[in-house]
């Protein structure tokens, strides 16, 4: 309870921590999935594996029991070392989580997933069936006997499950089938996202008043299923720090000022870079190969970033509460919006 305390209070006041709590590791960029969703290939980064050298470089350098998310714009165990990744993340006291698509290509991959101590699996799925609402999701029977197949074999103390799925436009009743499936499954949580207009901006999406009403009924559903239902704009976790965040939501980014994924987590590229979120592959503050987390964290750099994040931002709201009204309100990304220092360039403006 006081430690729930004190990160509302550092939250509402925007006290970041010394380091990152959270660091999401771009382990790969290669997928065996082409969602017209995906950003991957309109954010001109390389599809390739991490090396492993850099991998342990830059896992060398977590020693705080980090939340460690072993995922990047890829699926990743395509990573012929995924599993000795995990190992050795849990072999220092991380956490370790992965999102994945359910496709997996070798079938020993399952048996290898229930043994490696893995703490989270989030499967993203955006329906249950094929579905003419959401054409850019995650539909392949293979998926589903792979999601069905971990839950029944898992020991849920062990690992966790959750769903992770989209909301697009008309799709409102492929999200609450999502939610019965995760119940079926004996997923513990559904994290709900918004689609992302940056790069593509012809994606339907609900406006803000319909996102609204699909949420509180999904939340309706979710409780009735005993499922837990995270979506940021709204409500996550559970308990009192579910009543706390629904009651104080807008105040913890100040109403927009900040992002809330500018508060604990940083994401490491394949090439050690650590930037302020995955859409921002050009926004590099720093390289773990050369410098140290808690340097990069804390540089003027990156603060500059924090309190000016919606220049360099754009048109994105996934993390968010208020919607970006990209038909009437433009936003672009500055050239100028941080320093130069050495580090190359940050991303050409980007027209929604």
């Amino acid at each position: 309870m006081l430690n729930l305390a004190l990160d509302t209070l550092n939250r509402l006041f925007y006290r970041i921590p010394a380091k990152p709590r959270n660091v999401q590791i771009e382990v790969t960029n290669r997928c065996n999935m082409d969602c017209s969703m995906c950003p991957r290939e309109d954010l001109e980064i390389e599809l390739e594996h991490m090396d492993w050298d850099k991998f342990i470089s830059v896992a060398d350098q977590l020693q705080s029991r980090e939340n460690i998310t072993l995922t990047g714009w890829g699926e990743p165990f395509l990573h012929p070392r995924i599993f000795d990744m995990i190992a050795v993340c849990k072999e220092r006291g991380h956490k370790v989580m992965i999102t994945s698509n359910g496709l997996f290509t070798k079938p020993d991959v399952i048996e290898q997933i229930l043994n490696s101590g893995l703490d989270v699996l989030t499967f993203s799925i955006d329906s249950v069936e094929a579905s003419d609402n959401v054409p850019e999701g995650h539909n392949n029977d293979s998926v589903y006997k792979n999601i069905e197949a971990v839950a029944s074999q898992r020991k849920k103390a062990a690992l966790s499950l959750r769903l992770q799925s989209t909301l697009h436009a008309d799709g409102e009743n492929d999200l609450y089938d999502v939610i019965r499936y995760a119940a079926k499954m004996g997923c513990e949580v559904v994290n709900v996202g918004r689609l992302d207009r940056k790069y593509a901006p012809d994606l339907k999406r609900p406006n803000g008043f319909d996102e609204a009403r699909i949420f509180n009924e999904a939340d309706r559903i979710a409780r009735s299923q005993g499922v837990q239902l995270d979506w940021i704009q709204y409500s996550v976790s559970q308990g009192i720090s579910r009543w706390a965040y629904k009651l104080l939501r807008k105040k913890l980014h100040r109403s927009g000022k900040y992002c809330l994924k500018t508060f604990d987590n940083a994401y490491v590229s394949r090439e050690g870079h650590v930037t302020p979120c995955c859409l921002l592959p050009e926004a590099k503050m720093g390289n773990m190969l050369d410098e140290s987390l808690p340097d990069i964290w804390n540089s003027k750099r990156f603060n500059l970033f924090r309190e000016n994040y919606r220049d360099i931002c754009g048109s994105c709201d996934l993390w968010t509460i208020a919607q970006v009204d990209t038909q009437d309100k433009y936003f672009h990304p500055r050239q100028d919006a941080l320093p130069e220092a050495s580090h190359p360039p940050l991303p050409k403006e980007v027209e929604v």
